[in-house]
């Protein structure tokens, strides 16, 4: 009878242990991304993997694996369970374009809306706070509104009718982050002059010397610093801008000419986590892929 037994046992284990293993373990999570790009290749995919694997490396050394699928464009991550859900998809989903833009004063848009006080230029005045955001401290700011009306907006903004009234350079952006108030500043942005992104950055580290204010410090290539320090001394007491895929991170303003290329950022949203993460997006390159999640266990 006790051979029985543990024979029964011995075969109940064997079914038991390859179910579990197959099954994220309570300190984990799977995650499967889709690519949503066009013309998805097996190189494309597997580029995406490796700059995947490095940004999470960075945030959580040794506890990631990926796993590739050709047959669907798909990515499956599985990850210890020591990053938060916001963090974590960030490190998945933002693609890492970085770009440094010099800013434009508000009243060079304010007036060409003078123009038009009619259809959507009323209510998008009025969702973003027109008249009150000259208060706001920041001459580059056009106005700030509630989430649930960036979009609406931003299709005012961006229609044949209005786009005609601003000028041709004009980028309108807005902060990744919320303000204390909740509210998502709408900046000026220039596309005219030299502009400067991910490939003019040597590298990026993160520095907590002061724990108070997390800093985020670039330095750039050799090659450009003279560019950058003829940048910083035409936007003297100005501010420029660090975008990344469309958001603007930080605005700060430049108070004195920067000579040898290196720049510390302490943005209004920025905590030792955000740092970090934005160390890992700059330092592992831009993603050739654009992904969805399809599934998050």
């Amino acid at each position: 009878m006790k051979t029985i037994r543990y024979l029964l046992t011995a075969i109940m284990l064997i079914i038991i242990v390859p179910f579990y293993s197959q099954s994220p373990g309570k300190n984990q999570k799977v995650i499967t991304l889709h690519s949503v790009t066009k013309n998805t290749s097996k190189s494309l995919l597997s580029e995406s993997k490796e700059i995947l694997l490095r940004r999470l490396t960075y945030m959580n050394p040794g506890n990631t694996t990926i796993t590739q699928n050709d047959t669907k464009s798909e990515l499956v991550i599985t990850v210890r369970d020591t990053l938060n859900s916001e963090t974590l998809l960030d490190l998945l989903l933002i693609q890492g374009h970085l770009t440094f833009y010099e800013t434009m004063n508000r009243q060079e848009v304010l007036k060409n809306f003078a123009k038009q006080s009619s259809g959507c230029i009323r209510e998008a005045s009025k969702s973003l706070h027109l008249r009150d955001s000259i208060h706001s401290g920041s001459e580059c700011i056009l106005g700030y509104s509630e989430a649930k009306d960036t979009i609406s907006i931003n299709s005012c903004l961006t229609s044949n009718e209005v786009r005609i009234l601003l000028p041709k350079q004009l980028r309108l952006l807005w902060t990744i982050f919320p303000g204390d108030d909740k509210l998502y500043n709408l900046y000026c942005l220039s596309s005219s002059d030299r502009t400067f992104n991910e490939k003019d950055i040597n590298e990026a580290h993160a520095d907590f010397t002061n724990p108070e204010f997390p800093t985020l410090s670039i330095t750039f290539n050799e090659k450009v610093w003279n560019l950058w320090k003829d940048l910083t001394i035409k936007n003297m007491n100005k501010s420029v801008a660090l975008v990344i895929d469309d958001k603007v991170y930080s605005a700060p303003r430049i108070l004195g000419e920067i000579p040898r290329g290196k720049i510390s950022l302490t943005g209004g949203g920025f905590s030792k986590t955000e740092v970090r993460k934005l160390v890992a997006i700059i330092s592992s390159g831009i993603l050739p892929l654009k992904f969805t999640v399809v599934s998050n266990n």
